[in-house]
């Protein structure tokens, strides 16, 4: 009986993951986004099926059919005249997964502001089919296997649809090979969007179903999308039964756990099998052979003196300040290295890191934990030692293979190493948080910062000047021709990240005695991530002045609305990074590099025109080097310079 209670409890949590899976493999397996908001239309289809139930009495299957049609149309509005445009400006497969990736990030950030702001932070819940049904002896929700059913039969029926129908065949065609799909006469386009839409539909029918027995909360989408893409990698990126057989893997392994150990592990154990899939099969159970994507990297912009100046002024500037500006400053560097820290590794090789606040969090938690007991010198070393065998592991688990799968691992390592934490606390040290009265001041905390940043910068100035500096260029510009001309690209990309990760964690590390109390959401705040990728984005990822420049006016524009608007913080820092990508994609250094460039050329072309102008004004023989230039009628003919006109044919003469 207890093997039957096992098996149908993690079928039917398998069944769940299975259903809010499907929508993300066809979004990303055949219309090719990584859609990072994709648990965010979840969180919108579970509540209106809530305020449906609420206020209308209209039970989830009722309201399935208005809300899968309206998803459908809000999901193709949003691919053709949002996603669409963005990734149709380039050809190149690495440069369209970025911008897929960070503008869903952006939206992520504004639908959870958005619902954040209309319903509050508190769960939204109801009872539909709370009824005990008996299967084989084993009592099981009403509500809950309808889900299973409503998985499996999803499955199947988009399984054969693809398998089966000739716009399924386009689809798979798609899938395999966007770029010659057109020459069999395939509209790349119009599939797209109805592969991209109906994910979108079949998200708001897993929201709805699952919201009868799930609460809901405007935070919730983050943790649902972390499911959907472990289970669209694990069972193959674009194969619908691989995924769901990844679900029930999934679920009846989380089963086990809560059984065997500990329901706080269960994150935990998601995370270790996808790393042993990742390490073993990396194409997924069923999927085909992985890729590596690659971009172009940046430019050196080495501007010592005026850097020095910066420093100098710098270093006094807690002399001065009062404690607000002090206060403000203090943010205002540690976002400096870890935006800085971030563009090192991201900026370089395009490999997309949303691991900020994991890294941010573990330095935190090692001062926390370690510094009170032993020296705060001991914790840094403790910060530093766990965040390269942390960063080693994902880098050597996802960098060999494309940045899809190192941005999927990395959007969910601060949830992993938040519920490590959290279960720490909890089974081992018996209590919730941890109390830090340190005698570290703030202007002790302002120059580590200052020197961090300095140390940061310093290393990518020297890193650009070195044959390092090449290879992480080429690796950038094309992994397989860097790996063709001899460069590790496995070793450079594993040890540029391990640096970023260090200057990350030693960030948190250093601010946390700000804090008199913190715990595991505080440490783990996915916004760190999220204006970490923000400000490098604004200033340029790929200069090593750009994230400063794009720290600056994000931190001023965030201290005030998070004092004034803290309701709307979230939704314009989304739609900021919405506009980066968009309209400044280089960041504000490419502007300036542009708008030289643009002057540089303005002056060459004054140049030019002023010669050409001097040379049409020049009487034949009158330069004592050339002699004049004869037409084929004779060597007393000059062949004229200035163009024929109008009508005239190009070859004729002057007179």
């Amino acid at each position: 009986m207890i093997v039957l209670d096992l098996l149908l409890a993690g079928l039917v949590i398998g069944g769940i993951y299975a259903l809010i899976s499907i929508g993300l493999n066809l979004q990303y397996g055949v219309a090719r986004v990584l859609n990072l908001a994709y648990g965010e239309f979840l969180m919108l289809a579970g509540f209106g099926a809530f305020f449906a139930f609420e206020r209308l009495g209209a039970p989830p299957l009722l309201t399935m059919l208005v809300g899968a049609p309206v998803a459908f149309a809000a999901s193709w509005l949003l691919f053709r005249f949002v996603l669409h445009p963005l990734l149709k400006r380039t050809t190149d497969q690495g440069k369209r997964e970025i911008d897929s990736i960070l503008s869903t990030f952006g939206l992520l950030f504004v639908l959870q502001g958005v619902a954040l702001a209309a319903w509050g932070a508190t769960d939204r819940a109801y009872s539909y089919l709370a009824i005990p049904v008996n299967v084989l002896g084993v009592v099981i929700g009403a509500n809950r296997l309808m889900v299973l059913v409503a998985g499996l039969v999803l499955a199947g029926a988009v399984f054969a649809f693809l398998r089966y129908s000739a716009v399924g065949r386009s689809l798979r065609a798609i899938a395999v090979a966007p770029r010659t799909a057109p020459l069999v006469g395939i509209d790349v386009e119009r599939y797209s969007a109805l592969a991209f839409a109906t994910g979108g539909a079949l998200a708001a029918i897993a929201g709805i179903l699952v919201s009868s027995f799930w609460p809901m909360n405007p935070t919730v989408g983050a943790a649902l999308t972390v499911k959907a893409l472990i289970v669209v990698v694990m069972g193959g990126i674009g194969h619908v039964l691989g995924g769901l057989i990844a679900a029930l893997i999934l679920g009846l392994a989380e089963t086990l756990a809560t059984l065997l150990f500990d329901s706080g592990l269960v994150t935990i154990i998601n995370f270790a099998i996808f790393s042993i899939v990742l390490l073993w099969r990396p194409q997924g159970l069923f999927g085909g052979a992985g890729t590596t994507s690659g971009a172009r990297t940046g430019l050196r912009v080495p501007k010592e003196a005026a850097a020095a100046a910066l420093l100098a002024a710098l270093a006094v500037v807690p002399l001065v300040a009062n404690p607000y500006w002090l206060s403000l400053m203090v943010n205002i560097l540690a976002y400096v290295a870890l935006a800085t820290g971030w563009a090192f590794f991201s900026g370089a090789t395009r490999y997309v890191s949303l691991a900020a606040s994991a890294f941010f969090g573990v330095g935190a938690y090692a001062v926390a934990i370690l510094a009170p007991h032993y020296s705060y010198a001991l914790a840094l070393l403790a910060a530093v030692a766990v965040s390269i065998v942390l960063a080693a592991f994902v880098g050597l688990a996802t960098l060999r293979l494309s940045g899809m799968y190192f941005v999927i691992f990395t959007f969910g390592l601060a949830s992993l190493v938040s519920a490590i934490v959290t279960w720490w606390e909890f089974n081992i040290a018996q209590k919730a948080g941890q109390h830090l009265d340190l005698a570290i001041t703030t202007t002790h905390i302002y120059y580590q910062l200052l020197a961090l940043c300095v140390a940061i910068i310093a290393l990518w100035i020297v890193r650009d000047r070195s044959r390092m500096g090449f290879a992480l260029e080429t690796l950038g510009a094309d992994e397989t021709v860097a790996r063709q001309v001899g460069i590790n690209t496995m070793a450079l990309k594993v040890g540029t990240f391990v640096v970023s990760s260090v200057v990350m964690t030693l960030a948190g590390a250093i601010l946390a005695p700000r804090w008199s109390y913190m715990d595991a959401s505080m440490a783990f705040n996915p916004q760190t991530s999220f204006l970490t990728v923000i400000m490098a984005l604004l200033g340029g990822a790929t200069s090593v002045w750009g994230p400063m420049l794009g720290v600056v006016p994000l931190m001023l524009i965030s201290d005030y609305l998070s004092v004034k608007l803290p309701e709307y913080f979230s939704i314009v820092l989304g739609l900021a990074l919405l506009c980066i990508v968009f309209f400044i994609p280089d960041g504000l250094i490419g502007l300036l590099r542009s708008g030289h460039a643009g002057i540089r050329r303005q002056r060459l072309a004054d140049l030019l025109e002023a010669l050409a102008a001097r040379l049409r004004g020049r009487t034949p023989g009158a330069s004592p080097h050339l002699p004049a230039p004869t037409s084929a009628n004779g060597p007393g003919h000059a062949t004229a310079i200035a163009p024929p006109p109008k009508g005239q044919d190009r070859d004729a003469t002057g007179p």
